[in-house]
């Protein structure tokens, strides 16, 4: 084996390592960073028993440690783990999400490949597919060299640590990007569901949407130009997933009061021993609220919220709208928009950037012209290993600076450098 392959071995049990310690502190330790009684998952084990027995108490959030965000059909993926009994559905979800990373690194070869054999013979498409191939072909150095730093980044441990979702969130989007890749209103469509069910999971991925409406701007003419077509059936996906869980809201108003209240409140917040109320979240908008709460200002939370999102997106938008290299537009969409959702909603913690990883990984490989490439490249590597050390640091800083700046940093380096590309790269 090469250095790279060595390496992408060693991430693979580097990964599994991050599993283990996951299983010692949830079954053997009484840890006040993690055990049986302080997961995550507790969330989902419970929403998994409640849509089945309890649907309209689904958001009451006396029956979690922490509160169930998404959307009720959600809940339903949760019900076979849960009624296995905490300790054996923790088990298998937590064995789930582990191959189920494998999976989403196959996926982004796939999406590599697709952009890499455009021009390609079919003969080598198809042998291109061969997982033999992938591991020993020269060509995919740089592919298994970023999919090693994929698995070996800590967000994957911390998302294995408090039993979280992401690589699910993960595994519907990537899903969603390969087939709109492949074109066609079959494709769109399918598309199109697979993002609607990543929504159900991460209801903040809405803001993915109006990056993948085929709009752009005709620079002869002067002119918008929209794919209607295309558009509606990319959107039918999500729009019937979304209406679907509109009926179970319909049926029970409580529950979309709950909802609105967990989601869209921005209150949610840890307190200390001491009554101190803390929130480590990176996300511009905490940052404003927590600045408005220290000036003792009373702020509408979602006010702040849309007016951030509006001042982060409208500009990132009409940039991506006049940009007019369509083989890579749907990479820069996807990266914009949860880029976007991290910068915005309120609480964005340092395995959400699970979800970010692979889209920076695909700008890298297929952008190795672009001016700013080696900066992108250094907040990629900073922002995936070091935004666990900032919320360490957040913890032991908050008395005196309740900020947590660092990973913001690094997200506005990202918007920076996505509308540099953006200007720049025709």
């Amino acid at each position: 084996m090469n250095s790279t392959q060595r390496f992408f071995v060693l991430s693979i049990i580097v990964n599994g390592f991050y599993l283990i310690i996951t299983f010692i502190f949830f079954y053997f330790l009484d840890s006040f960073l993690m055990s049986s009684d302080n997961t995550d998952y507790l969330t989902f084990h419970n929403a998994g028993l409640i849509v089945v027995n309890d649907l309209p108490n689904l958001y009451d959030p006396s029956l979690y440690l922490f509160p169930f965000r998404y959307l009720p059909l959600a809940a339903f993926f949760f019900t076979p783990f849960s009624l296995l009994g905490l300790e054996l559905g923790y088990f298998f979800y937590q064995i789930f999400n582990f191959f189920l990373n494998f999976v989403i690194i196959y996926l982004i070869y796939r999406i590599f490949l697709f952009y890499r054999n455009q021009n390609s013979d079919s003969t080598k498409n198809i042998e291109s597919y061969n997982l033999k191939y992938i591991f020993s072909e020269p060509e995919n150095k740089s592919f298994l060299h970023h999919g090693s730093i994929y698995l070996l980044m800590l967000p994957q441990f911390m998302n294995y640590f408090l039993g979280q979702i992401n690589v699910i969130v993960l595994f519907f989007i990537l899903t969603s990007f390969l087939f709109f890749l492949k074109g066609g209103n079959r494709n769109d469509f399918l598309g199109g569901f697979m993002l609607g069910l990543g929504i159900l999971f991460k209801p903040t991925l809405v803001l993915v949407i109006p990056f993948i409406i085929p709009i752009g701007f005709d620079k002869l003419h002067r002119k918008l130009t929209l794919q209607f077509k295309k558009m509606i059936f990319r959107l039918n996906g999500p729009v019937i997933l979304v209406l679907f869980s509109g009926l179970i809201f319909l049926a029970y108003p409580q529950m979309l009061n709950d909802f609105i209240d967990v989601n869209l409140a921005g209150d949610y917040i840890y307190t200390t021993g001491s009554g101190l109320e803390i929130n480590p979240s990176f996300s511009l908008t905490r940052i404003i609220l927590i600045l408005f709460e220290l000036t003792g200002l009373n702020i509408n939370g979602f006010l702040i919220m849309l007016l951030v999102t509006l001042i982060v997106l409208i500009p990132l938008y009409i940039l991506f709208i006049i940009y007019s290299n369509q083989s890579n537009k749907l990479v820069i969409g996807f990266l914009s928009g949860i880029s976007v959702m991290l910068l915005v909603y309120f609480d964005s913690w340092p395995h959400h950037l699970v979800v970010l990883a692979p889209f920076m990984i695909i700008f890298i490989l297929l952008n190795r012209n672009f001016k700013l490439l080696k900066l992108f490249k250094y907040v990629y590597y900073l922002l995936t290993n070091l935004s666990l050390a900032f919320w360490g640091i957040y913890f032991l800083t908050y008395e005196f600076f309740p900020f947590n700046i660092g990973s913001l940093i690094f997200l506005l380096l990202i918007y920076y450098n996505l509308t540099i590309f953006l200007k720049k790269k025709d």
